[in-house]
């Protein structure tokens, strides 16, 4: 993609939820959110805070699974990683602070660039595959719910299980070939899919991230006295990973409050109280991990590091 191509779809991203974000909150009662939030208990902020400290563990595992075992590396030095690249990406559009994920990896432990663009691709894929598990129950267990939740999950499960096949066979005719080109050692660089036993712990590890954030979510609704089902907020969760799919805003902000509020307009809560859960969790996410990577890696946040080039 150009560089103008990059811009201009980040900047129809942006518009677009800008647009649903004024549809949800231009009838908005701000007195009511307003008690909403002063009535908020403060405390399942806690445990919803370290919860999502244990997600980013869980993706710092997987990064160590998938990097084998060509590139052995400490998950003490992935987390702080992860860390530092979630507490940049909260600071800047586009998740750019993957990109000092990547360079730390090159710098400090010697993985070639072209290997971690491909784990990062391939824990994309294999994070929508493992929500897309996780959450494969809702239909059945929330039938109020319109037909189309459950066509948007199976056309999202086909699409991720498309990409996933597509990329296994890909792999095999790129090893049987030796590639050399840049576009060849990406594919091979995804080579966790075509190990089984990899593979499967990889997916152990993301599905037991996501049930450590659909944990986060009930605390976070119960702190804004939102008393729902572990479906009710299993729906939650997805519909607002759905919503942030495509990177636009810093830390997701707007994106994440859009996906939350169509999924409480579906089960019929108020918006206040939903738009001061979506708040709340945001809250529960960025402000301890930007503090905690500010102190653990604070030239890597800030992003005072050499530019990454991608070809090397």
């Amino acid at each position: 993609m150009s560089r103008r191509t990059a811009i201009l779809a980040r900047v129809l991203a942006v518009v677009i939820v800008g647009v649903l974000l004024w549809w949800f909150l231009h009838r908005m009662d701000w007195h009511a959110l307003g008690n909403a939030l002063r009535r908020a208990t403060l405390w399942p902020l806690v445990p919803a805070a370290l919860l999502y400290f244990m997600c980013l563990f869980g993706k710092a595992l997987s990064w160590r699974i998938m990097l084998e075992p060509r590139n052995v590396v400490g998950v003490g030095h992935l987390f702080r990683y992860t860390i530092a690249a979630f507490a940049a990406s909260s600071l800047t559009p586009a998740r750019a602070g993957e990109l000092l994920r990547v360079w730390a990896l090159k710098r400090r432990d010697g993985v070639p660039v072209i290997t971690s663009t491909a784990v990062a691709l391939a824990e994309k894929l294999l994070d929508a595959i493992t929500l897309l598990l996780f959450c494969a129950p809702i239909p059945l267990l929330l039938p109020e719910l319109p037909s189309w939740v459950a066509n948007t999950i199976l056309l999202a499960t086909g699409i991720a299980l498309g990409l996933f096949i597509a990329i296994f066979v890909a792999v095999g005719r790129m090893r049987a070939r030796e590639a050399r080109s840049w576009f060849g050692r990406l594919i091979v660089g995804m080579h966790v899919v075509r190990s089984p036993a990899r593979l499967l712990l990889v997916i152990a590890t993301k599905l037991l991230a996501w049930a450590a954030d659909l944990v986060m979510v009930m605390f976070v609704l119960d702190a804004v006295g939102l008393h729902l089902s572990i479906v009710a907020g299993m729906f939650i969760l997805f519909t607002f990973n759905l919503a942030i799919a495509i990177p636009a805003t810093p830390g997701a902000v707007g994106a994440l409050q859009v996906g939350v509020l169509v999924a409480t307009d579906l089960l019929g809560i108020p918006r206040e109280p939903a738009l001061a859960f979506a708040l709340l969790y945001q809250v529960a996410q960025i402000v301890p991990v930007l503090v905690t990577g500010l102190v653990l890696e604070l030239d890597l946040v800030l992003g005072r590091v050499p530019e990454v080039s991608l070809t090397r």
